[in-house]
């Protein structure tokens, strides 16, 4: 099944113009079977409410999302984009980690990197940078806190690189991810990863992730061209020695 890895709805990501109603439509009718909601999570989306208020209007979006997504035989599944405070201009896709994930910890922001990985960890999810060098600037975080890159499809930013980041998780081990990052103000790429059909819930895409010495992905180049697949391979240490 084809999943988009990163999309996001206006309930909480101010910067999307469109509902839930309007992405899953746009998703199904881009030949996708599901995605992974993956709105931003940041210290200045908190309103006078406090983090509590903002972590369960985050889930609320999330459920509402996928019962939607039910009635419309799209699949959703549950991912956050981070903003970490101390890291503004670097985004974070966490997956793997159970819905309720924010109401635990509604001040995750706050962690370091490090702090970061250890929780995640601890929780059984994993990590993945979302869109590095996307203003072609070497913003790419330690990969000993990563699982993997993301190839992001978004149409608004001049490429992919996706040469550039499949060498840098080959030199490194990562895995490589690919999504959307649909915000209805271009086109709706068709891209994403191939998930097994198995794979029925978020915790499942964590341990996939984690595990998987290959996958297969669905690029949509910054370009005319119709979407290609790239099938890529996980190096191990013996390869990179």
């Amino acid at each position: 099944m084809l999943i988009d890895m990163h999309a996001h709805t206006r309930g909480i990501s101010r910067c999307c113009r469109i509902y839930a109603p309007e992405m899953l439509r746009a998703a199904k009718e881009a030949g996708l079977d599901g995605v992974v909601l993956t709105n931003h999570y940041q210290k200045d989306y908190v309103g006078e409410g406090g983090p509590n208020e903002f972590a369960a209007a985050y889930v609320a979006e999330y459920r509402q999302t996928a019962a939607k997504g039910a009635e419309m035989g799209i699949l959703v599944f549950c991912g956050i984009e981070l903003t970490m405070a101390q890291h503004r201009n670097v985004h974070v896709l966490i997956y793997g980690v159970g819905e309720d994930f924010v109401l635990r910890y509604p001040t995750v922001y706050d962690l370091t990197l490090e702090e970061l990985k250890d929780l995640v960890d601890k929780e059984g999810g994993v990590l993945v940078q979302a869109h590095p060098l996307r203003y072609d600037k070497n913003d790419l975080l330690d990969n000993r806190y990563l699982t993997g890159v993301e190839i992001s499809c978004h149409p608004l930013y001049d490429a992919t690189y996706l040469d550039e980041l499949s060498a840098v998780a080959r030199q490194t081990g990562l895995i490589l991810t690919c999504g959307g990052d649909y915000h209805a103000d271009t086109r709706r790429p068709r891209c994403g990863m191939y998930l097994p059909d198995s794979i029925m819930d978020s915790t499942a895409i964590g341990a996939y992730l984690k595990a998987a010495a290959e996958v297969r992905l669905l690029v949509d180049e910054i370009n005319d061209e119709p979407p290609f697949e790239v099938v890529y391979l996980r190096s191990t240490k013996a390869d990179r020695a």
